[in-house]
């Protein structure tokens, strides 16, 4: 297993939800750390606390934002949304937590971690898409 895929699944493990995972993820390519920051992201984990729009997808959409705030929020972001609509939105029939989940909570054990690793995978692929050496930054942060 990658060393990233294997550091997301141990933040899994240790409780982080999605959003933090993605966050987490992000800092570490960037050989950064913050704690506070991913406790602040807490408050978007399972769909703003409340089974609205899934924290994995908003996540990955902060994940490109540390790279390059500007490009993430012109370019990146709505790239990552149309992605996660095609492959989860149709899938699911919405990208709120609680329709991906189909209002069970046990779904969360089976569906989310694909997800979050799915959904870290693309924004690694469009951060490279736009010029940022993700594989390099990996092999140093991992």
């Amino acid at each position: 297993m990658e060393k990233d895929i294997l550091r997301l699944h141990q933040l899994m493990a240790k409780g982080q939800c999605c959003t933090q995972i993605l966050v987490s993820l992000g800092l570490d390519l960037l050989g950064e750390e913050n704690d506070r920051m991913v406790r602040a992201v807490s408050g978007l984990c399972r769909g703003v606390q409340s089974g609205l729009l899934c924290g994995a997808l908003t996540g990955a959409a902060l994940m490109l934002s540390l790279f390059d705030e500007k490009m993430a929020a012109e370019e990146m972001i709505p790239e990552l949304v149309e992605w996660f609509q095609g492959e989860y939105g149709e899938a699911y029939g919405g990208t709120d937590c609680d329709t991906i989940l189909e209002g069970f909570p046990g779904n969360k054990t089976m569906r989310c971690p694909k997800l979050i690793e799915s959904a870290y995978r693309e924004a690694k692929e469009i951060l490279e898409d736009f010029g940022f050496d993700i594989e390099g930054m990996a092999r140093e942060a991992f």
